[in-house]
This record gives C-alpha cells, sequence and structure tokens, in this order.
C-alpha cells in the first residue's frame, strides 16, 4: 500500500538506518526552502522533532522532505512550480500541508480529454473558410445587422438565432418597433 502513512514511517526508517543514501529530489529541496522563506518556522515547525542526523540536520524534517518528494513525483516539475507560484494566494495565512499542496498541484496539472484518455486517435481541426460579406457602410447604427443578415444568407450557420431576430428587428423585416 502506498499511502502517506507507510511512506512516511519507510521513510523515517531511512533516515534512521542510513541517512546518506536517500535524499530528497532537488525540486522538493528548493520547495521547502521557498515554503520556510514564505511561512517561516511555521512551516518547518510541523515536521521538525528535534532530532539530529550526524549532519546536523532535523530527522523529522528530512523525513518529511522525503515524503513529500515521494508523493510529489507523479507531477511534472513544472506543476509543482506553477503551484508553489500560487500558494501566496491560495494559502495566504498558513503554510500548507502535502494533501492541500497535492490538490494544488492537481488543479495546476494540464488534463487530458477523453480520446486522450481512451488512447484514441485525435481528430484534424475543421478548415472553416471566413464567410466575407461586401455590404456599403451607411453609418445609420444598422450595418451590424446588414452584416450579420448577408452572413446569414451566404450560408453561415454560426449565428445564433436570437442575433438573427436582433437584426431582422432592427432592418425592419421582423416586427414593428416604436422607433422605425
Amino acid at each position: 500500500m502506498n499511502d502517506v502513512s507507510t511512506i512516511a514511517q519507510d521513510a523515517i526508517r531511512d533516515v534512521q538506518r542510513k541517512p546518506e543514501t536517500r535524499t530528497a529530489s532537488m525540486l522538493v529541496q528548493k520547495l521547502f526552502v521557498m515554503l520556510h522563506g514564505a511561512y517561516g518556522n511555521q512551516f518547518l515547525s510541523k515536521f521538525s522533532t528535534g532530532e539530529k542526523d550526524e549532519n546536523g540536520k532535523d530527522k523529522g524534517v528530512r523525513a518529511a522532505m522525503l515524503v513529500w518528494d515521494s508523493a510529489l513525483r507523479k507531477f511534472a516539475p513544472e506543476v509543482v512550480e506553477t503551484a508553489a507560484s500560487r500558494l501566496r494566494s491560495e494559502c495566504p495565512e498558513f503554510a500548507p500541508n502535502l494533501p492541500q499542496f497535492e490538490r494544488l498541484c492537481e488543479a495546476c496539472a494540464q488534463r487530458k480529454t477523453y480520446a486522450q484518455e481512451q488512447g484514441l486517435p485525435a481528430l484534424p481541426a475543421p478548415k472553416v473558410e471566413p464567410i466575407k460579406v461586401d455590404l456599403e457602410k451607411r453609418n445609420d447604427g444598422k450595418d451590424w445587422a446588414r452584416s450579420l443578415m448577408g452572413r446569414h444568407e451566404k450560408g453561415d450557420k454560426s449565428i445564433h438565432p436570437i442575433c438573427l431576430k436582433f437584426a431582422r428587428e432592427a432592418l425592419g423585416l421582423e416586427g414593428r418597433q416604436v422607433w422605425q
């Protein structure tokens, strides 16, 4: 089972047995430095045990770095860096814990489409030619309506029906308005 408690126990056990063989990645080390700089001792005191290894480093902080390193490996370094840059706005008062930071990383990660998840081939983008309408501008405030009607007459299907209705009303082709 690869849950946080198992990872934490393994990390503490590894730090106690052979502290020099396993270290957190440079990304997590930089993240801890950034979090310590942003939140001060509030962040590091979450993990500090007071026990020092032979290098004078706190065993609890080293174990926490290994746990965070293991949990954040599933994210690209760019995603972790983006999440770290968003921390000040997401968690302005208190330092985040690992699940909060993971959620922030998930929010920053690029999502896959259904087709990508299922391994389906991507369809090429449709080639749409712009519809050009030649009309004489009259500067009477109704050029927009004439332009829409011209596009509609040339077969443009992207115009919403309510826009066509408003264009017809503005040109006096549909309904009678008080101002006409």
